[in-house]
């Protein structure tokens, strides 16, 4: 933790902790009277390296080895059982679903036409009757009442003269 506070529910899961390893002579109690054993002492110059509060020994690696290899068991076996208990949750909610009918497992089929067979010719065609409406003379409607005509001779009556209706320039 940062900024100097403290839980005091991680200094009792310390301490529960170290109980439970002392406990299981996992971390051995120290003898009456090895360093460290009692009251504090105050370091005098004639001590040695090892000094009072001082560890004189290593760490056990069989003992630690055992602690992990527990946990990985430990682990697998957790994993393991959540994933028999889903495979198990799912196979009992799939057998509790009711069967389905024939109507809701018919494939439907949408009526024809289902796309443009060949777009590229209806482009084509659509572009083929802009061209004559532009290229050509012709009606503009079914009364017959407007007419249209090419659009480079619309362009050629139309040069120098205005569209207001006005007189030429």
């Amino acid at each position: 933790m940062s900024g100097g506070s403290r839980s005091p529910a991680g200094l009792v899961s310390a301490i529960l902790a170290a109980l439970a390893l002392r406990g299981a002579n996992v971390v051995p109690r120290r003898p009456d009277g090895a360093p460290g054993s009692g009251p504090p002492r105050a370091h005098s110059e004639g001590q040695g390296q090892t000094g009072p509060g001082h560890e004189t020994r290593d760490v056990n690696v069989r003992t630690t080895a055992y602690v992990m290899g527990g946990l990985a068991v430990s682990a697998v076996t957790v994993i393991g059982g959540m994933v028999f208990l889903m495979h198990l949750f799912v196979t009992h909610q799939e057998a509790a679903l009711p069967t389905l009918t024939p109507q809701q497992t018919t494939q439907l089929v949408p009526p024809a036409p289902n796309l443009q067979p060949n777009p590229y010719a209806d482009l084509d065609r659509q572009r083929e009757g802009a061209e004559k409406a532009l290229a050509g003379y012709g009606y503009a409607d079914a009364a017959r009442s407007r007419a249209h005509i090419p659009i480079d001779r619309a362009m050629q009556l139309a040069v120098g003269r205005s569209l207001d209706g006005g007189a030429p320039r």
